[in-house]
């Protein structure tokens, strides 16, 4: 096939998807690529365009990457979040370019004697060749050339990336996964039904980031379980009476341990992500003498998360979600069954809302400048409880209207957020000065008090903006759309 295609030699490669745990690449339209051949390569491959780089490691980061328009577009789509490896095989590839001058108009990839390159999955994928047509923006003729002509030796080029294809025949998610949609509800179905599949899409979101957790691959796995076991606890909790009593018990005590192992070690998580914004306010000086408080936060971070996996991988850790779902299959055998069990959903679950708006508002009228930090926490988790109810029982509530008061409940939930997390960490920095003691340097002392006095003061900026961030929520325009987003659930 001439058509004005130059051909690389052929190269038996090993090939490597990079993308992170949940997929942000591959949503974006973009394949990370490391070639393992001869030297190694990282391509990132988008619609119209392609780009390749030589490095000497596997990319960690985006940071890790090339400077160039490689690392620029893998940093703006997924942050800081690490590289994984989600898909490696081993091919046989022949490339080819139809260029004009230094700009390459088409792109053919034709792979050979493909086969996955141990782990998991262990099956052979079902193509063992495929060849890839790629067509540049603006420069549709080559492309269209090259279809005609592989049609006429009875070749026909894949709908889209190979690598979707090989991934797709091994079962492998390139998107990630790890976000079960919300279920589909009976707003006239038993209340006991309904509460069950919220609990059991709760569990799967639990399982799904449980080994990413053990393994510390990424803080986001630790982050959505904890969100994941925060929603069952409270929607337990919040359901009383659906649930067989002895369900709800045992369930509370076990989810009540998996909690409250999990908090340290995603608080050091949430405080060195938010490290360098807290630190950029500091001059140079004042920053680099704070290295040794960092370096204990990531000793704590480190220790934090290996006994994370320890209690994980115990019996006690590794019996919980099988027995959970157990309970779960068997919650009609039980005895007593909970006094609302066959009432209908929507009117458990309308009535469930109305009490947690109502409690927040009232408890919100009470927070003076004077209140106490602990009184304003306590402000902080009703509203998330609200949140939880209306993300969980998203499908039987208005959807407009819902997401407009989610809105402004997340402004309200944002500031009680940011008060919150500066207190925890001003007090882990005033403990860190007590530990460190005489043996730290002067510098880093004064830059300690620096940094302790910038997350004071953005605590009491949050602190001081209470007040019309809740007026701005006590409305009646608020009211309006928590009445419509509540409307078709039985009263």
């Amino acid at each position: 096939m001439e058509l004005g295609f130059e051909f690389d030699q052929s190269i038996d490669a090993q090939m490597t998807t990079l993308d992170t745990f949940d997929g942000r690449l591959h949503r974006a339209g973009l394949r990370l690529t490391l070639l393992d051949a001869d030297r190694l390569t990282v391509e990132l491959a988008q619609p119209g365009a392609s780009a390749r780089a030589s490095i000497v490691t596997r990319p960690q980061f985006a940071t890790n990457l090339p400077d160039g328009i490689i690392r620029s577009t893998v940093e703006a789509a997924v942050g800081v979040r690490p590289l994984l490896p989600v898909l490696r095989f081993r091919a046989l590839t022949t490339r080819a370019v139809h260029s004009e001058g230094d700009r390459v108009l088409a792109e053919v990839a034709l792979y050979e004697r493909i086969g996955v390159v141990g782990g998991e999955p262990t099956n052979e994928p079902a193509v063992t060749g495929l060849i890839e047509l790629r067509g540049m923006a603006g420069s549709p003729k080559p492309a269209r050339r090259a279809v005609k002509a592989l049609a006429a030796l009875e070749l026909d080029p894949i709908d889209g990336d190979a690598f979707d294809v090989v991934a797709g025949s091994v079962g492998v998610v390139l998107d990630g996964g790890a976000r079960p949609a919300n279920v589909v509800l009976d707003v006239d179905g038993q209340a006991v039904a309904g509460v069950r599949e919220v609990l059991v899409n709760l569990a799967t979101s639990i399982e799904i980031n449980w080994q990413g957790t053990v393994d510390n691959a990424d803080t986001d796995f630790l982050h959505d379980l904890r969100v994941a076991v925060r929603r069952t606890r409270s929607i337990i909790a919040q359901t009383k009476g659906v649930l067989p009593p002895s369900v709800a018990v045992r369930a509370n005590r076990r989810f009540t341990w998996l909690s409250d192992l999990t908090g340290p070690a995603r608080d050091l998580d949430v405080y060195l992500l938010e490290w360098d914004d807290y630190t950029d306010a500091l001059d140079a000086d004042s920053a680099a003498a704070l290295e040794p408080v960092r370096a204990l936060l990531l000793e704590r971070q480190v220790a934090a998360h290996a006994e994370l996996t320890r209690a994980l991988l115990t019996p006690k850790g590794a019996d919980l979600l099988a027995t959970w779902r157990d309970e779960l299959t068997d919650v009609s055998t039980f005895e007593p069954q909970g006094e609302h069990a066959e009432s209908a959903l929507g009117s458990v679950v309308r009535q469930r809302i109305i009490h947690a708006q109502s409690t927040l508002i009232d408890l919100g009228r009470l927070i003076e400048p004077e209140t106490p930090a602990e009184q304003v926490h306590g402000l902080r988790k009703d509203a998330k409880r609200l949140r939880y109810l209306l993300e969980c029982f998203a499908s039987i509530l208005a959807d407009g209207p819902r997401k407009k008061f989610v809105k402004r409940l997340k402004a309200l939930q944002d500031n009680l957020g940011t008060h919150q997390d500066a207190e925890v960490h001003v007090a882990l920095l005033r403990e860190i000065a007590g530990e460190l003691g005489a043996s730290a340097h002067a510098e880093t002392l004064d830059a300690l008090g620096q940094l302790t006095d910038r997350l004071e003061e953005i605590r009491l900026t949050a602190r001081a903006k209470f007040a019309s961030r809740f007026a701005t929520y006590d409305t009646e325009t608020t009211m309006t759309l928590f009445d419509e987003m509540l409307e078709g659930l039985d009263p």
